[in-house]
């Protein structure tokens, strides 16, 4: 399958910059976050979205010898080095969608809060964990996670200022897609563009 595919061109950006041996483990995650993202988007009923979610529960309970083998997704991340180290975090990020799917539309609804700091601590902190050895916990993070997380549900981002996290390329160019409204077009669109390309070369 091409994972080209199932990212979104900031996101490949934030891939193609991660560190060679955790390349895979971050593309699954946000893969998997889009994947449920398109599910809570179907317009369907809730209950429907809710037993979705509740298989991909299951099967994430599953051994990986007993997981579906037609499922690309759950097929790479049995095939991970270290799924164990996927797993909790995909669990999470089903937990996040459960909670997105029953605000029911309410954009800042806790529910919703509490699950984009869900899905940040997932994305975010997994990955500065596996860079770092560290979970990282400061207001410039913190501020970063929920920037990427708001704009990825078109929200707009808190009044806080992001900055740029030392030796974290991957996840500044996740946050800095969303520094303007998503669907920015002329200059507005073009000033995130060049902001993305001078941080992915001079890591400014």
């Amino acid at each position: 399958m091409d994972i080209a595919q199932n990212l979104s061109p900031p996101q490949r950006l934030a891939v193609a910059y991660a560190r060679r041996d955790l390349r895979e483990a971050l593309s699954l995650l946000l893969e998997f976050d889009n994947r449920l993202m398109a599910l809570a988007s179907k317009g369907q009923e809730s209950l429907i979205m809710q037993l979705r979610l509740a298989w991909w529960r299951e099967q994430l309970e599953k051994n990986s010898d007993t997981r579906p083998i037609g499922e690309p997704l759950l097929a790479r991340l049995s095939a991970c080095e270290n799924p164990e180290g996927l797993v909790p975090g995909m669990q999470s990020l089903v937990d996040a969608w459960e909670l997105i799917v029953s605000a029911d539309g309410d954009a800042e609804s806790p529910a919703i809060v509490a699950a984009n700091k869900a899905r940040a601590d997932v994305v975010f902190g997994s990955y500065a964990f596996w860079s770092t050895g560290d979970r990282i916990s400061t207001e410039a993070f913190d501020t970063a996670g929920d920037c990427w997380a708001r704009g990825s549900l078109g929200l707009p981002a808190y009044a806080g200022k992001a900055e740029i996290l030392p030796g974290l390329k991957p996840l500044n160019l996740l946050w800095l897609a969303y520094t303007s409204d998503r669907n920015a077009t002329g200059l507005a669109g073009f000033r995130i563009f060049v902001r993305m390309g001078l941080h992915a070369l001079t890591g400014r």
